[in-house]
């Protein structure tokens, strides 16, 4: 049964209308609330590595403890923690193994350039070699 206060649509239609524009309004909304929330949650974990670099990480270069800012570890910055005042040259070269990293692999190789995400006892072997 149709009437002119609908349109002429049958009241079933005319009510699943509804429910159609009901949860296409809620769906919309919802989209809008998760972006929302993504925008939250890379906020907080900006927020938590800028913290989080202020803080000095443990490591163990060598056999030894040493400290480092932050929670990455570059291959220069390890070097010089292995090798204090060592120099780069052409007769030089470095290499370098870690282990127990925060990074996945948690173990590998790392070269010159390189960097890795570390925790608290995170070590690194270091050997210099040089070319006669």
């Amino acid at each position: 049964m149709t009437s002119p206060q609908n349109g002429g649509k049958p009241p079933d239609i005319e009510h699943g209308l509804d429910h159609l524009k009901a949860a296409k309004h809620d769906l919309t909304l919802a989209h809008q609330a998760e972006h929302r929330a993504e925008d939250e949650i890379r906020k907080a974990e900006h927020e938590i590595e800028g913290a989080l670099a202020h803080h000095e990480t443990e490591i163990i270069v060598n056999s030894r403890p040493r400290e480092i800012p932050g929670k990455i570890a570059g291959f220069e910055q390890v070097v010089q923690l292995a090798f204090p005042g060592g120099t780069a040259d052409q007769n030089t070269v470095y290499s370098m193994t870690y282990r127990h990293a925060a990074a996945h692999p948690h173990a590998g190789e790392l070269g010159p350039g390189g960097k890795v995400k570390v925790r608290k006892g995170t070590v690194f072997n270091v050997t210099r070699t040089v070319r006669s």
